[in-house]
């Protein structure tokens, strides 16, 4: 008897319908929140999902507070479950405090603001660790006819139909695709710190419970809000926008203690001793005393330089650039993390019901939506930052920017379908597996290198 035809001896027509049967492949380089949504649409819609982490350990330390817009939150509790009074914390007031620290307008808002490390931790409990790889680093990236070719660092080589790339604003992913897009400072940075709600003063605690504040000062301003914190605590997040020139007091400020130059943030624990007394006495003369007290009360604060970053194009071939690898916009709007969610849930509706063929068609028609989305967004937190920072036009009372598409669109009611986005179906296994490391994880060979891949198709190799 005659052995079936390999796919080397089929008919090329019949070699393709072979390939088209097979489960479309994605790669996701990068292992943040927006990384995981585009992993956890595409999974439910039957891809078969890898993602790609550089980092050595999960993602604990980044950021410290986050509003949780209902895009950033719409897989959390459509797919998995979750009630939205069970994300974050409620603020229900807005204010602004005077020069005596007492409010000087107040008014009634609806936002819910998380820690980084909760959405993180329900998103990578939903998408589990066998195919969450961690200490995965890209090297290259080549755009084929037919599939992409991915190489590590490490020397292995992957392919797929489809390539994510979600690895931020220092996206290796962008350095490939496009070399000239680099983050640019745009005058000022952010001071961040958090304290123990429980340990302010009766005052500070009265002014600052439930509600987002802004103090509004000559050329900058503050802006506390409360987040979640470790065993059920509530922390106070605070933020103080400070102009600094480009030149040497900004290379000696993003300089650590161990003598090495950041290039966008300073950590916690980090900073020169030096600049961390000029903090606190600047706290003591230009702050009104509730704030004043948190910057003095927090334990390290640290520095974020502010930078703005746009790029002219996110579809190439079967590649792709999604959320701050794309497009790093100001804080002021809060809608980072909501963009890049945005960014994978339209991905996913780009590629619904599509074969490995026409990726490269759908991703340009996405591109088409997504790059205006991009930019008008960017245009609003420019605006804002030039606004409060050197303008001097952001008034007391005027209402947050917080929004992804307008202003106030991050306000989260009881059921997402009254913000217009409806419930969808669950097309995939919800899995919840406990975080491991990788010398453990069934994806892993021994010594952490991801197992060898099997054939997908002649002269090709790719993960399990």
């Amino acid at each position: 008897m005659t052995a079936p035809p390999t796919l080397s001896s089929q008919h090329p027509r019949a070699a393709r319908e072979e390939r088209e049967r097979r489960m479309s492949r994605a790669l996701v380089v990068g292992g943040s929140l927006g990384g995981l949504t585009a992993a956890l649409v595409l999974r439910d819609q039957g891809w078969d999902v890898d993602v790609l982490e550089r980092s050595a350990v999960p993602l604990q330390g980044r950021g410290a507070g986050i509003v949780a817009h209902p895009t950033t939150v719409r897989y959390l509790v459509e797919r998995v479950g979750k009630a939205i009074g069970d994300i974050g914390v409620a603020a229900s007031r807005l204010r602004y405090l005077g020069d005596d620290g007492s409010v000087a307008h107040e008014q009634p808002c609806a936002y819910r603001l998380a820690s980084y490390f909760e959405l993180y931790r329900g998103l990578l409990d939903a998408f589990g660790t066998e195919h969450y790889h961690l200490s995965t680093q890209l090297a290259h990236l080549d755009n084929r006819g037919d599939e992409v070719a991915l190489s590590l660092t490490d020397g292995q080589t992957l392919t797929a139909d489809l390539v994510v790339c979600a690895d931020g604003i220092r996206s290796t992913g962008r350095a490939i695709l496009l070399p000239d897009a680099q983050p640019r400072y745009v005058g000022y940075v952010a001071w961040r710190g958090t304290t123990e709600r429980d340990e302010h003063s009766g005052h500070t605690a009265s002014i600052l419970r439930d509600a987002i504040t802004y103090r509004i000062l000559p050329h900058g301003h503050l802006l506390t809000y409360p987040i979640p914190g470790p065993d059920g605590s509530v922390l106070c997040n605070w933020l103080w926008y400070r102009n600094v020139a480009a030149g040497d007091h900004l290379n000696d400020l993003l300089t650590d203690r161990n003598g090495s130059r950041a290039e966008l943030t300073v950590p916690p624990g980090s900073v020169q001793t030096k600049h961390l007394e000029a903090l606190h006495s600047a706290a003591d003369t230009e702050l009104p005393s509730p704030i004043a007290e948190l910057v003095q009360r927090s334990a390290e604060p640290f520095v974020q330089v502010i930078v703005d970053l746009e790029v002219s194009q996110i579809a190439f071939g079967r590649s792709c650039l999604i959320g701050d690898a794309a497009f790093a916009l100001r804080p002021h709007i809060g809608a980072g993390t909501a963009k890049a969610a945005d960014d994978a849930w339209q991905l996913g509706n780009a590629l619904l019901h599509t074969t490995g063929r026409h990726v490269p068609a759908r991703l340009k028609g996405w591109e088409a939506h997504q790059l205006p989305a991009a930019r008008r967004a960017m245009q609003r937190a420019c605006a804002a930052g030039r606004s409060v920072q050197f303008e001097g036009t952001w008034r007391v009372g005027d209402p947050s920017p917080f929004g992804q598409h307008v202003a106030g669109d991050s306000t989260l009611p009881i059921r997402l379908e009254q913000k217009g986005i409806p419930n969808a179906q669950a097309f995939g296994p919800r899995r919840s597996l406990p975080l491991r490391g990788h010398p453990a994880d069934p994806g892993t060979a021994p010594g952490g290198r991801l197992r060898q891949p099997q054939p997908r198709r002649q002269g090709t190799e790719r993960l399990p």
